[in-house]
């Protein structure tokens, strides 16, 4: 074998184990978010929060961050949106109410129901 092809089956390996990485992280990320879905779902309380940050990422998503209270205790989370304006004209519903579930064991694990607007959601939920 020469060293050309030696270089090229190398290359082939590192992208290869490369892959490989982005594989493996992009599968913990999902089992955890099924993991956190699973436990709202189990131990589901509700409570109400409000939509303080819609912020740009990219052409076509928008990251909307909301804030809740449990005993007294504050949280915020952020899901993934497409573009959207409440019936008012307020881009992302900032300043609006929802209903938020939550982990009554975990109150972190959170999501935010947006009601009407609930199909700009690009976060995928796996148990609701």
């Amino acid at each position: 074998m020469g060293f050309l092809e030696s270089k090229l089956k190398n290359q082939e390996f590192i992208g290869k184990l490369i892959g490989g990485i982005i594989l493996v992280i992009v599968l913990i990320g999902i089992t955890f978010q099924y993991y956190q879905q699973k436990e709202i779902r189990k131990y589901k309380e509700q409570t109400t929060g409000k939509i303080i940050k819609f912020k740009y990422e990219n052409k076509v998503h928008y990251g909307l961050v909301y804030e809740y209270y449990v005993k007294g205790k504050h949280y915020s989370n952020q899901i993934g949106v497409s573009f959207f304006k409440c019936d008012d004209g307020t881009k992302g519903c900032i300043g609006k109410e929802f209903t938020i579930y939550y982990s009554s064991k975990t109150p972190e694990y959170s999501r935010i129901d947006l009601g009407k607007y609930e199909k700009y959601k690009t976060t995928v939920e796996f148990v609701k």
